[in-house]
């Protein structure tokens, strides 16, 4: 086989580079080709694969956390039909613990070469792509305020600060949310989920999946600390769903308003400012290799 590796040798502390390099090593020995590329620059790996239809790979092999994969199925063009295999090296590595995907270069090797390929849904919000989470609110200020001192690697340290500042900042926005034109609900945060896992570390979205023809929607209705905490330990040690007030949907068009311009986050990154949210999905169509 031919394949492409494609790096972010900032991830995993710097450690991304060494293992694609480790990886096509590896593969080399075993007979295939491999190519590995490690970005240069923010937007570095949505050009590379932007070119990828011209090219005769494989196999597309992303190293990286959530982000990295977010911005190669934001350059990867439509009809190119390539499966992709992630070797996560990210802070909270939410589509590697959702497939159970190994996260050594051995590993790695072995699915490319024995792995089965699954049709992912891949979600398109106001024309970006996301795969994993979309978030209005809280957890997309948190990311805004950490894009604003970000320098380099992150960890789960670096959340600190800006958790604070969202929740000393407070925004209690209303969000009016829309599910296939027949679910209504109203609250001060609200998930969009294609993954089960969030942040790494509880699961939310507890029927979720990235393969299961539709998206799952959970509005939360209050913004403040003893909320969240109560949302994070409902969701580590039982279902959220129990929490009075908490809405969970199943959907593929989801809308969402609010009186102000609405900050959203996509796979763990910030994305913008936005007066109106329009999230729709596309089901089956992004072959992914799985265990």
């Amino acid at each position: 086989m031919n394949i492409l590796i494609i790096a972010n040798p900032i991830a995993s502390g710097g450690d991304a580079g060494k293992r694609a390099q480790a990886l096509a090593a590896i593969l080399k020995r075993r007979g295939h080709q491999a190519e590995p590329y490690l970005t240069r620059f923010a937007g570095d790996g949505k050009q590379r694969i932007s070119r990828i239809v011209q090219e005769s790979f494989d196999r597309i092999v992303v190293v990286g956390g959530d982000g990295t994969f977010n911005e190669i199925i934001n350059g990867l063009p439509d009809n190119a039909g390539i499966p992709i295999v992630q070797l996560p090296t990210g802070n909270a590595n939410l589509l590697g613990k959702d497939l159970c995907l190994p996260r050594t270069p051995a590993g790695t090797a072995d699915l490319i070469e024995n792995g089965r390929v699954i049709m992912a849904d891949l979600a398109i919000m106001n024309g970006m792509k996301f795969i994993m989470i979309a978030g209005a609110g809280f957890d997309a200020r948190v990311t805004e305020a950490l894009k604003a001192v970000r320098t380099g690697r992150i960890s789960n340290l670096s959340y600190a600060l800006p958790v604070l500042r969202a929740l000393r900042a407070g925004s209690h926005d209303i969000f009016d949310v829309r599910v296939d034109g027949r679910h209504h609900a109203k609250g001060e945060i609200v998930l969009v989920c294609n993954a089960r896992c969030y942040g790494g570390i509880c699961q939310m979205a507890f029927d979720a999946g990235v393969d299961t023809g539709s998206l799952d929607i959970i509005v939360l209705p209050k913004e403040n600390a003893g909320s969240i905490a109560r949302y994070f330990f409902m969701a580590r040690f039982s279902r959220i769903t129990r929490l009075k007030g908490v809405r969970y949907f199943k959907g593929r068009q989801i809308i969402i308003t609010a009186d102000t311009p609405v900050p959203m986050q996509l796979d763990g990154d910030f994305a913008g400012r936005f007066t109106d949210i329009h999230i729709s999905l596309k089901p089956h169509c992004l072959p992914i290799m799985a265990p």
